[in-house]
């Protein structure tokens, strides 16, 4: 597993989420070369709260779909909040968690997001109007259970798939996505070189992790 000033990346993630002190249960959706790495990592430690390990499907959605049918199983009320998050995006603050949880609570969604740099119209070569309307889609994606429940129920009946929580939330509910600022911090980790931006965040801005 890729890790970070010697530390795995799901390690800082999942310490963050600990020290939160929001959630009652974090499910892990795993490959099977990962969870021998996890369940080594948990050998002998206890947690204030619930962490589970499934097997994570081919896809994100797939992977979504069998972790809403695991809590569905396990009793989640349909008026409790899920929250579904990225381990790529490890360094994810405390701060805009809180925040992301608190907006849930509110408006029923929360979604971090963050304005994108220019666009360019690859057919055209020419600038869309409107830049300021356009984001980058961060996680966590917090919804109310019903609305994941039913969507992810929805979804599987007609064989659909979506690229993210949000798209298959809008597809089968009227519920609309509250967006928020996200972070730089929160940015996903695809290649070595992502480390380096996070480096470079962290010192610019004093970040202790």
């Amino acid at each position: 597993m890729t890790s970070f000033k010697d530390k795995a990346l799901i390690q800082h993630l999942l310490e963050t989420y600990i020290k939160s002190n929001i959630f009652t249960t974090i499910l892990l959706l795993v490959n099977t070369r990962d969870r021998i790495f996890l369940e080594e990592m948990f050998k002998n430690k206890t947690y204030p709260l619930e962490v589970a390990m499934i097997e994570g499907g081919e896809t994100r959605h797939g992977s979504e779909e069998k972790a809403l049918e695991y809590l569905q199983e396990e009793g989640v009320a349909p008026n409790d909040l899920i929250s579904i998050h990225d381990a790529a995006r490890a360094f994810l603050n405390i701060d805009l968690l809180s925040k992301l949880i608190n907006t849930a609570k509110k408006y029923k969604s929360s979604v971090p997001a963050i304005k994108s740099k220019t666009i360019i119209i690859k057919d055209s070569n020419s600038l869309p109007l409107d830049q300021e309307m356009y984001y980058f889609m961060q996680t966590p994606q917090t919804f109310l259970a019903e609305d994941l429940f039913l969507s992810y129920t929805k979804a599987k009946e007609e064989g659909w798939e979506g690229v993210d929580t949000v798209e298959c939330i809008s597809r089968y509910t009227d519920t609309k996505a509250k967006i928020i600022e996200g972070s730089e911090l929160n940015m996903k980790i695809t290649f070595p070189s992502d480390l380096d931006n996070i480096e470079r965040i962290i010192k610019a801005n004093d970040i202790k992790l």
